[in-house]
């Protein structure tokens, strides 16, 4: 597999997570910290800020400085490129909204349950094993701290492989509002059917 499909496979990874974490965010504490990604033996550092129903994550995606920002109170993601100064919106999926909210609502599409205690990162995390009904959305194991509400690692199996992400020197509070908004003058983009990833973006008439 070469280096550029192995990110195209982490940047589809990214975004199967990241439908994890945003219908966490309204229920998390205020913070922010570095983010580790795993995948295929490649490695990607970035940031994270979580702020109420906001989240970001600041990553290098094949040679690119890229945003993910979900704005659950617009019900949209953004995924800005900033060398090329635009950016993609995409709406939330319905489904992917109600995932994961509460307990009741995971168990239409998953089992659930706690196999363990361990500490990770300085926090006391309870460790969950997610395992979908769907076999083709593959497991997801969770470490989740009481303390942030809000899972410090995890480790998604499924049909891409094997994804991890982890939430390091985390800092509490302090998260500016601008962060999780797009830049200004950015031009906003639009996403022929070409599968995934930013090649095909071209700019919104």
């Amino acid at each position: 597999m070469t280096p550029r499909f192995k990110k195209k496979s982490m940047v589809i990874l990214t975004t199967v997570i990241g439908l994890s974490i945003f219908t966490l965010a309204a229920f998390a504490a205020e913070f922010q910290a570095d983010l580790i990604q795993k995948h295929q033996g490649m490695e990607i550092k970035g940031k994270f800020y979580i702020k109420k129903n906001k989240t970001r994550m600041d990553m290098d995606m094949m040679g690119q400085k890229t945003s993910m920002i979900t704005r659950m109170d617009k019900n949209v993601t953004w995924n800005v490129q900033h060398g090329a100064m635009m950016y993609l919106e995409m709406p939330i999926p319905q489904e992917s909204a109600q995932t994961l909210q509460t307990d009741e609502e995971l168990k239409k599409i998953a089992v659930k349950k706690k196999i363990g205690s361990e500490t990770v990162n300085g926090y006391t995390c309870d460790k969950y094993e997610i395992i979908y009904h769907d076999k083709q959305r593959g497991k997801l194991i969770q470490w989740f701290s009481r303390k942030l509400n809000f899972p410090v690692k995890m480790i998604y199996h499924g049909p891409q492989g094997d994804m991890s992400i982890e939430y390091k020197n985390i800092q509490v509070g302090n998260v500016k509002d601008s962060l999780f908004e797009v830049p200004q003058g950015f031009q906003k983009m639009s996403m022929p059917a070409m599968g995934p990833g930013m090649g095909g973006m071209m700019p919104k008439q």
